[in-house]
């Protein structure tokens, strides 16, 4: 409470009235002393002045033989003019003080000597008013003849003590009042002005919780409504402000959630600062321990290490990229089976109100770059690895019959077929690659069209029936009654299904058996083609679909297969809309199931 404005606005004005007071009280008193003291040498200057009719009768009146009583009877004679009363008595004295006769002989029997009356007994003329004594007097030396005295008045001052203690008790009473309406007219001056201030830091204090929607009231447009108005201002461009700064806070936030590449911002000290939603789950389990930059470092493999003086390279400077504006990037890191990019870059922040400069580090999956660059090298090295093979049988085929004129005719049209037939399993490779060139790059024409799923897979096994019967198989065909219709490429279609027939009738052994059957559920149809062949090991299984992939070099190569059959049956079925899977037990067969929706994909 004593510390409030409130209290200090009335404190003050108490203290003003009680000021001011006192000065006007001092000076009242010091004038009406100074006032009488003065009138008083005034006075007796006038009256005992050598040309005045009183210093003359009393300057006669010492030839009488009793002059004493004399001038007793002259003296009182001008006891009015003189100012003569209780409080102011005259006295006629000899040389040596002592009183001859007087207006009050028991005072006049007491009189101690003073420096007026010491100045006439030395026969001076002069009188001095000496500040703050208790009394006022005045002596005059007299003499005519031989005879001399001294007469004396001396004034105690109660009057003008009274007149004083009168005005002090006047004083006193004006200060009471006086102080009854300060109080009253300091509480609504406090009020006038702290009430505003009161509801400024009310709305301050609102502000500072994160409450804007507080409106103070302006009811006056002097310095305090000004200011009143500027806090109202201030409050909305604050508002304004933190709304701008939280709306940027919120995009910061949703564009580091939305960025898939993991962020994370570590202080000088190398605690994390920040991390974004793919840094979390890329490092949640080292994240719910102590997790810190020298750990991010070491499970990264960077060759840096946090020093006094800052972030130090510990390795040749070839193993790190550093960019024009200083960041460093560190290629294919490897963590968690993935494969990174790690850039690393400077950040200013504030803490405690001071400026650091931290780490931040942004880490680039680069895991199917990576793997795609590696499929690239091996689909490379595979396709070289393809065509040079028939290209050396025809190679060889060709310097044997030039390098032989007198070779037999069988002989060489043995060397002859060997190279139309290399040339052809080429030709295969190539087409099919210029197949899968056109379904990677959407440039494949499709004809879309309805027909039977049934009646064209039954057809498709009429058409194998050749090679069926040369190899002694039995194929089994069953469909469901009331089928629905199919909507897709049917030639493209075909070519899969022609595709896994043949595989079942190369690589079960004679005599075999195929089951091929076609169903419908849910709006979409399946092919399923069973065999009791030879079958895939379950290693080889989760390639069997990749380009080049043979589950045996040699086997594929005697059944003139390209290793690209499977790979273009699960591109086109899936550009359908469909999935196309293998089920196979090494030894017992296999069995391949296509699923197509009833209207394909592409239609």
């Amino acid at each position: 409470m004593f510390k409030s404005l409130y209290f200090k606005i009335v404190l003050i004005l108490l203290v003003f009235i009680l000021a001011i007071m006192c000065v006007v009280s001092t000076v009242l008193l010091n004038g009406v002393s100074t006032y009488y003291t003065n009138a008083f040498m005034q006075q007796m200057d006038e009256q005992f002045s050598p040309a005045s009719s009183l210093y003359g009768e009393l300057v006669g009146a010492l030839t009488a033989e009793n002059f004493a009583a004399e001038q007793k009877t002259i003296l009182g004679a001008y006891a009015s003019v003189l100012g003569i009363d209780q409080y102011r008595n005259y006295y006629v004295l000899d040389m040596d003080g002592t009183m001859l006769s007087g207006s009050d002989a028991e005072l006049g029997a007491s009189l101690m000597l003073t420096g007026n009356m010491l100045s006439a007994m030395n026969r001076e003329t002069e009188n001095r008013r000496l500040g703050g004594s208790q009394y006022a007097d005045y002596a005059v030396y007299m003499k005519n003849g031989g005879t001399e005295c001294i007469v004396y008045v001396k004034d105690s001052l109660g009057e003008m003590n009274e007149l004083n203690w009168m005005l002090f008790s006047i004083i006193l009473q004006t200060l009471f009042v006086g102080i009854l309406i300060a109080i009253l007219l300091s509480f609504f001056l406090a009020k006038a002005i702290t009430s505003p201030l009161q509801s400024l830091t009310r709305s301050a204090q609102l502000i500072a919780a994160g409450e804007f929607s507080h409106e103070i009231d302006v009811h006056s447009s002097d310095e305090i409504g000004i200011l009143t108005d500027t806090f109202n201002n201030m409050k909305n461009v604050l508002q304004n402000t933190l709304l701008e700064i939280d709306g940027e806070k919120t995009k910061l936030e949703t564009v580091l959630s939305c960025i898939s590449d993991g962020i994370i911002a570590f202080t000088d000290s190398g605690a994390v600062l920040h991390s974004n939603e793919s840094a979390t789950e890329l490092f949640a389990a080292e994240m719910r321990r102590k997790f810190s930059m020298e750990r991010f470092f070491e499970l990264m493999d960077i060759p840096l290490e946090r020093q006094q003086r800052g972030i130090v390279l510990n390795a040749d400077v070839s193993a790190v990229e550093k960019t024009d504006d200083g960041t460093l990037i560190f290629r294919d890191k490897v963590y968690s089976g993935r494969v990174f990019d790690v850039s690393f870059g400077r950040i200013h922040y504030l803490s405690e109100n001071v400026k650091h400069i931290g780490l931040i580090a942004v880490i680039h999956d680069i895991t199917s770059r990576f793997e795609l660059d590696k499929s690239r090298r091996e689909f490379v090295a595979n396709v070289s690895h393809e065509l040079r093979t028939p290209l050396t049988s025809i190679k060889g085929a060709c310097e044997t019959v030039m390098e032989d004129p007198d070779m037999p005719a069988e002989t060489r049209q043995y060397f002859l077929d060997m190279a139309l037939t290399e040339s052809d399993r080429m030709t295969r490779i190539v087409s099919d690659l210029l197949v899968l060139s056109r379904l990677d790059n959407n440039r494949t024409q499709w004809k879309i069209e309805t027909f039977d799923a049934a009646k064209s897979v039954q057809r498709l096994i009429e058409v194998m029936r050749v090679d069926i019967e040369a190899r002694r198989h039995t194929v089994t065909f069953t469909a469901e009654e009331n089928l629905p219709t199919l909507t897709a490429d049917k030639e493209r279609v075909e070519q899969v299904v022609i595709n896994i027939l043949s595989n079942s009738v190369k690589y079960t052994p004679e005599g075999g058996k195929i089951d091929v059957s076609v169903t419908a559920a849910d709006e979409k149809i399946t092919i399923r083609v069973a065999d009791n062949g030879i079958g895939v090991p379950e290693e080889d299984l989760a390639h069997i679909f990749e380009r080049f992939y043979r589950v045996e070099k040699s086997r594929t190569s005697e059944t003139g297969g390209t290793g690209l059959g499977l790979a273009i049956a699960k591109e086109l079925i899936e550009a359908h809309g469909g999935t196309i899977a293998m089920e196979s037990t090494y030894g017992e067969g296999s069995a391949v199931t296509i699923v197509l929706p009833t209207v394909s994909a592409l239609s």
